[in-house]
């Protein structure tokens, strides 16, 4: 009976080791097999200016989206699929949501969209309404949405892809842009 207590508190202190090793590591979720969590904050341009400028020596692609917009909530998983694809090429995805903020805060529809997009890149919600002042300061032609901005390695404006009546692009068309950007 003493050997099988002594195994247990050995495990116990095993198991404890491991996971204070795992904790400080930062890698205690991966190791567990759990995802990445997914986070969202509030920015105004000047925020969304500096990550994009924090990104510099990268390619970035900023897909301008709201969940009240079906063509931008269909495309989203694409946006997903390439940021996974592109991660170690040297691209950094960046969704920009243009749901209003509530009392300052990301919306819990947002939230629950970008946890179950499996969304593990940067998530800004823009905090300009795009109705009001949000297009002009973000440069989104008429606010129309689904709206993409690729950022070449230098920090510039590479290329925009707009919405609307007689625009509309492809996810191979942003992904040519994402090619040419990172060969230039």
């Amino acid at each position: 009976m003493e050997g099988q207590t002594q195994t247990r508190r050995e495990w116990m202190q095993n198991v404890t080791s491991t996971a204070a090793v795992l904790a400080l590591s930062g890698s205690a979720g991966i190791a567990l097999g759990q995802a990445k969590a997914i986070s969202a904050r509030v920015v105004d341009k000047a925020g969304y200016d500096r990550i994009i400028a924090s990104n510099k020596g990268n390619v970035v692609v900023v897909d301008c989206w709201a969940t009240w917009c079906v063509p931008c909530r269909k495309a989203f998983p694409k946006t997903v699929e390439m940021s996974k694809a592109y991660a170690k090429k040297g691209v950094v995805v960046v969704s920009l949501c243009f749901d209003d903020p509530v009392k300052g805060q990301v919306p819990d529809k947002v939230k629950e969209f970008l946890v179950k997009q499996d969304a593990q890149f940067e998530n800004l919600i823009s905090s300009l309404e795009i109705s009001d002042t949000g297009a002009d300061v973000f440069a989104i032609p008429d606010g129309a949405l689904p709206h993409f901005k690729i950022y070449g390695k230098d920090g510039k404006l590479f290329k925009t892809f707009e919405s609307g009546e007689d625009k509309e692009f492809t996810h191979e068309e942003v992904e040519a842009a994402v090619k040419a950007a990172l060969a230039k």
